[in-house]
C-alpha cells in the first residue's frame, strides 16, 4: 500500500482547531468560560515563541485544559463541535495548492492520510472532506460521556508510531508538514515536503534540499 501523509493545521489550512472550538463553546455554551481558559494560557505562546517553553509540553498542557472544558459531552455533540470546526473555520481556509497537489495523488491511486495533533473527530471530519484516513489525538469515552484524551498528543514521535501502528508495511512515498512536530513523520518518507513552513522546518528543508512549497523565487521579473 502507498501512503501520502500530511499534517493538518498550517499544511492544509490556515485555519486552527482551538479558534473554530472557541467560536462553537462561546456560542452554544459559556464564553466566560472559555475566556477565563484562554486568559490563563495566553501569557505561555510568547515564550514558546522565544523556545522559553518547551513546545510539545505546552502544546499537551493547553489540550489537557482544553478538553476538560469539553469533559461530559456526549458523541453527538462532540461530532457536532468537529463539523463546526471544520465547516466554520479550517475549510474556508483551506491551502488549494497543497490540497489540489494532494487530490491528483488521491486520484492516481495513492492513499492520502491526514495525521494531526488535533483531536481524532476533528481530524476525521476534516479528512472526510478530502477523502482521506485520518489520525488524530484519540478522546476517551466513558458511560457515553467525554472523560478526556488519550496522551500522549498526536505530534513529534508519535505521529511516526500512530501511523507505524494503523499502516504497517505501506509505503510512505510522501509527506507533507510546516512545523517541527511533522519532522519525524516527514524523515519516514520517501519524499518529505515543506508545506508552507515555519523558520525551523525551512532551515531543516533547505539544508537538506527537500522540497519547500510555494517555491520562492530568488529573481524578480516585469513580466
Amino acid at each position: 500500500m502507498k501512503l501520502i501523509l500530511t499534517d493538518l493545521e498550517g499544511t492544509l489550512t490556515t485555519g486552527a482547531s482551538w479558534r473554530g472550538l472557541r467560536r462553537f463553546y462561546q456560542q452554544h455554551y459559556s464564553p466566560l468560560a472559555y475566556n477565563l481558559f484562554f486568559a490563563r494560557f495566553l501569557p505561555r505562546f510568547p515564550l514558546m515563541k522565544l523556545g522559553l517553553l518547551d513546545r510539545q509540553k505546552t502544546m499537551t498542557a493547553w489540550m489537557k485544559a482544553e478538553i476538560k472544558l469539553l469533559r461530559g459531552f456526549r458523541p453527538c455533540e462532540v461530532n457536532a463541535l468537529a463539523e463546526f470546526v471544520v465547516f466554520d473555520e479550517m475549510w474556508p481556509r483551506v491551502r488549494p495548492d497543497v490540497l489540489l497537489e494532494l487530490e491528483k495523488k488521491r486520484l492516481s491511486g495513492v492513499q492520502i492520510v491526514v495525521v494531526s495533533s488535533a483531536y481524532q473527530p476533528i481530524v476525521e471530519a476534516f479528512a472526510r472532506k478530502m477523502n482521506a484516513s485520518a489520525i488524530g489525538t484519540p478522546l476517551h469515552f466513558e458511560d457515553d460521556r467525554l472523560d478526556g484524551m488519550n496522551l500522549p498528543i498526536n505530534a513529534y514521535q508519535h505521529k511516526v508510531k500512530q501511523v507505524g501502528a494503523n499502516f504497517p508495511n505501506a509505503q510512505i512515498t510522501a509527506a507533507y508538514g510546516d512545523t517541527l512536530s511533522d519532522l519525524p513523520m516527514m524523515e519516514m518518507s520517501a519524499q518529505p515536503v515543506a508545506a508552507y513552513p515555519d523558520a525551523g522546518l525551512r532551515r531543516v528543508a533547505e539544508a537538506r534540499g527537500w522540497r519547500v512549497m510555494p517555491m520562492v523565487s530568488s529573481r524578480w521579473t516585469d513580466e
